[in-house]
């Protein structure tokens, strides 16, 4: 009986040898290389995604879209997976354009007829705690979990784009900016996920109607 025991024990206890790494992996951060140490053996990683659409009727409404028309539901600058420590400048850039739905000038009527109203544009954020308006600095705010330390609790950023006031002409159909978020070389982050936002907004105003 002992005999069958320890058999089926050593049969087990091999089976598991050898397929232990037989299946990669298909998430993030699970599979070590050092875990491939013999011939055969097999790691890996996966992402999930989705493909979604979402279309919306056209109109005289104004939108900000991406350089390919791509309505912005949220601006996201996700710079990735940095290693602590000190920082390397990282950018991440966003085009930003405002227009209407169905594409007409400004000053076109329901019927995309051009008029004659001109007007003055520019782009801007919300005023919130985390940006200053002055500097472009966008301070990021680390999520902690339960005892975890209060080292390095903020990351600041800057959030570039064109603020100053412009002209924008009755046959005009956009206004745009490149948008970026900047980590300077050099700064110094812990080990964590660091989260800031706001609001980015675009506003035209009447200039002249004639």
């Amino acid at each position: 009986m002992k005999k069958v025991l320890f058999g089926l024990l050593g049969l087990a206890l091999a089976t598991t040898a050898f397929s232990a790494h037989t299946t990669p992996s298909t998430q993030q951060m699970v599979d070590s290389m050092l875990e491939a140490t013999a011939v055969g053996d097999v790691v890996g990683a996966g992402v999930p995604f989705e493909v979604r659409v979402n279309v919306v009727p056209k109109g005289p409404e104004l939108v900000i879209v991406d350089e390919n028309n791509n309505i912005y539901d949220e601006m996201v600058f996700d710079h990735g997976n940095k290693l602590a420590g000190t920082q390397n400048r990282s950018v991440v850039e966003k085009v930003a354009i405002l227009t209407r739905t169905d594409g007409h000038a400004f000053s076109a009527n329901k019927d995309g007829e051009v008029g004659k109203t001109t007007y003055t544009g520019k782009f801007g954020v919300v005023p919130n705690n985390n940006y200053n308006q002055d500097t472009h600095v966008l301070t990021l705010d680390k999520l902690f979990s339960n005892g975890e330390d209060g080292s390095a609790p903020t990351l600041a950023t800057e959030f570039n784009f064109i603020s100053a006031e412009r002209n924008i002409k009755a046959t005009d159909k956009e206004m745009r900016t490149q948008v970026q978020s900047v980590i300077k070389a050099g700064t110094h982050a812990d080990q964590g996920t660091y989260i800031g936002n706001g609001t980015f907004t675009a506003e035209l105003k009447v200039k002249s109607i004639n």
